[in-house]
């Protein structure tokens, strides 16, 4: 505290902090430090110094780093364990809500919808088989035009609801 005005925390990062915020290894973070990364007296990096000093330092050819800049508000990169970790509990989740009933197998619902569609479109076919004795019996009419003209019409039907598009259906 300076004539009553508090300082502002300067940001730090541990080596191994500082190595997956560059995307380098811990022992390349010991190498820079043996070239003269500064490092504060209990062994931590400011960030802003260090970013500075690399940019300065090292070969732009060999850095590894995803992030360039010295923009300190950035999220480190995630290290490869912890990349692994994260993938890890996500399959922990998915398992935990497909036990619970919550999921279900997605070829199994294509498999399903399928066979359902199939029989639909079979059963509204062997539906004009049905239908057409009646109408020509109700119209007078010939049994073998009413049931072309049926066969026909439902089949074109058919044919449109096909190419209608699934978007948004099931959202």
């Amino acid at each position: 505290m300076l004539d009553g005005l508090a300082m502002p925390p300067v940001e730090t990062l541990s080596k191994k902090g500082f190595a997956e915020r560059l995307g380098v290894t811990p022992a390349r973070v010991s190498q820079m430090i043996t070239a003269g990364l500064p490092v504060e007296p209990n062994g931590r990096i400011r960030i802003a110094d260090g970013l500075a000093w690399v940019d300065a330092n090292v070969d732009s050819n060999r850095r590894r780093s995803a992030l360039a800049s010295t923009d300190s508000t950035m999220m480190p990169p995630m290290s490869s364990r912890a990349q692994r970790d994260a993938a890890d509990a996500r399959i922990a989740e998915l398992k935990a809500e497909k036990l619970a009933g919550n999921l279900i197998n997605s070829r199994t619902a294509l498999r399903w919808i399928e066979g359902r569609a199939r029989m639909e479109r079979d059963s509204w076919i062997a539906w004009t088989s049905r239908a057409a004795p009646e109408i020509a019996t109700a119209t007078g009419s010939d049994i073998a035009i009413v049931l072309a003209a049926l066969d026909r019409m439902v089949r074109d039907q058919l044919a449109s609801l096909a190419a209608r598009p699934l978007e948004g259906l099931g959202r």
